[in-house]
């Protein structure tokens, strides 16, 4: 009902990115914008700053209402074996790859 007179009202209000949050357990999601990614693998620190400074961050909330494209579970992975230096062109397609559904 809330969700309905705010948007007749026209009084929505852009969110600021969550803050930053620790490096994120096996089984908890991740967001970037309106994409949701499960965590299926351990993340290094290392892994975790870099995602941090390309706009990843922990869920905020409990109960997370918002809709999210979900990843696939595997694109993780793939982000976790790249080298250091290949993690943009990494990042890059999988952030593609939400673009195509």
């Amino acid at each position: 009902m809330k969700d309905l007179f705010r948007n007749l009202l026209s009084i929505r209000q852009q969110r600021k990115p969550a803050p930053v949050g620790s490096v994120p357990a096996v089984g908890i999601a991740i967001i970037r914008g309106d994409v949701k990614m499960t965590v299926t693998e351990p993340i290094s620190r290392d892994l975790w700053s870099w995602m941090v400074l390309s706009g990843w961050r922990n869920v905020p909330v409990k109960n997370d209402r918002r809709q999210y494209t979900e990843l696939p579970d595997g694109l993780l992975k793939q982000l976790i074996d790249a080298a250091p230096t290949e993690r943009d062109a990494v990042h890059a397609r999988i952030m593609a790859k939400t673009k195509e559904e």
